[in-house]
């Protein structure tokens, strides 16, 4: 994803504001397959002309930003999870951290990060969400495992 393709993405996000209609549709899709008989995923992706390789991607992000409330630029999203919410447990337990990194399907991650967005109460660092969905490979696992124990409460 390239900086034209993010700011298509965010104009796409803002719209959904006025689109109540095809948001909600997205957020019923179950999967990322579903979010492909949606018709604001397709103003999405004709806006964006990407390749026939990178849909599943597209629709991937589609999906997951729709379920999105604020931006929340700054801070990584394996920053947020490790935040502690109350107390000094973070949002996203390091066990169920551990098992994200574990994942290795779009299906799965797709229902994960839906619950995770959920738990975070709907604001996510979309840029950091987009970018980490699209290329869900060893170095963003890496970068994500770096950023949560980083931001982890320290046990003692």
């Amino acid at each position: 994803m390239n900086k034209n393709d993010f700011d298509i993405l965010f104009e796409w996000v803002k719209g959904l504001e006025n689109d109540r209609g095809g948001r909600a549709e997205l957020r019923r899709a179950h999967s990322y397959d579903e979010v492909v008989f949606c018709s604001a995923y397709h103003r999405l992706y004709n806006r964006l002309h990407w390749n026939d390789r990178d849909r599943d991607k597209l629709a991937s992000i589609a999906g997951l930003v729709a379920h999105v409330k604020f931006n929340k630029d700054g801070v990584k999203l394996a920053e947020q999870m490790a935040t502690p919410k109350s107390g000094d447990k973070p949002v996203i337990s390091g066990l169920r951290f551990r098992r994200i990194l574990a994942i290795k399907e779009r299906g799965e991650l797709y229902v994960v990060l839906i619950r995770v967005i959920r738990m975070l109460g709907g604001t996510v660092n979309l840029r950091d969400l987009a970018e980490s969905v699209y290329w869900w490979n060893t170095k963003t696992k890496k970068d994500w495992a770096y950023k949560y124990w980083e931001k982890a409460p320290k046990k003692k």
